[in-house]
């Protein structure tokens, strides 16, 4: 569902993104209006989905997931028998998985503790897959930049819109 997000949806949006703990009655003081304004502003997103829910972010190395690998599939011919997706969705480890175009089918996000587990995980659990062709595993040595902030997504107010 698409909806059209105002000045101020716009500004509740920043403020969250930016920490999703803030009060209704902070958000309200800084944007202007009252928070029994902000609280149906805040449902209404949440209700068309886009506001999709509110997580604390880990740090996984400091909880001993010191490997962060993106790991791309190729797919045998899809079948409608079978879901390929599912079945990676339930790996060991993965965070995200997406369905892609170009020579592979699937990238996969995935942490783990070392480069054995990882191994471990390579053979037992994606390898094994039946509808899985090929595996090409990147392991990501530092990270420079990781967010929640959709930084490529303009939350500003338009110039001369009003809310």
């Amino acid at each position: 569902m698409t909806i059209k997000l105002d000045s101020i949806d716009r500004r509740i949006l920043s403020i969250l993104l930016q920490d999703a703990t803030t009060s209704k009655a902070d958000i309200a003081r800084e944007v202007g209006i009252a928070a029994s304004a902000i609280f149906e502003r805040i449902k209404k997103l949440e209700k068309a989905g886009v506001i999709r829910g509110y997580e604390a972010r880990v740090d996984a190395a400091g909880l001993g997931y010191g490997i962060l690998a993106y790991i791309f599939v190729a797919e045998l011919k899809p079948t409608r028998s079978f879901d390929t997706g599912a079945a990676l969705a339930k790996v060991t480890g993965v965070e995200e998985v997406h369905k892609i175009a170009g020579e592979d089918c699937f990238l996969l996000k995935l942490r783990t503790e070392n480069a054995q587990t990882l191994a471990e995980i390579l053979d037992n659990e994606i390898d094994v897959i039946r509808t899985v062709a090929s595996v090409r595993t990147t392991i990501v040595l530092k990270t420079i930049l990781e967010q929640a902030i959709l930084s490529g997504v303009n939350l500003q107010p338009a110039a001369g819109s009003t809310p």
